[in-house]
């Protein structure tokens, strides 16, 4: 079975849709993107963790300095 997030080249993926109202439901098959910056407006309702967070960040950081 796949994660349910993963982060791959500073890009938090969520295995999961956006609803009509919304929310995330999360396990769909279906897979939203969020960068670090999104990802903390969407912690709560993607469950999106502070350490999913840091390491797309420094993931992003390291891309950078290439």
């Amino acid at each position: 079975m796949r994660p349910e997030i993963r982060v791959v080249r500073g890009w938090i993926y969520v295995d999961g849709t956006r609803r009509d109202d919304g929310s995330i439901e999360l396990g769909t098959g279906a897979e939203m993107r969020f960068s670090p910056f999104e990802a903390i407006s969407e912690r709560q309702a993607a469950q999106i963790t502070w350490g999913h967070i840091l390491e797309a960040s420094v993931q992003r950081l390291a891309f950078w300095r290439r």
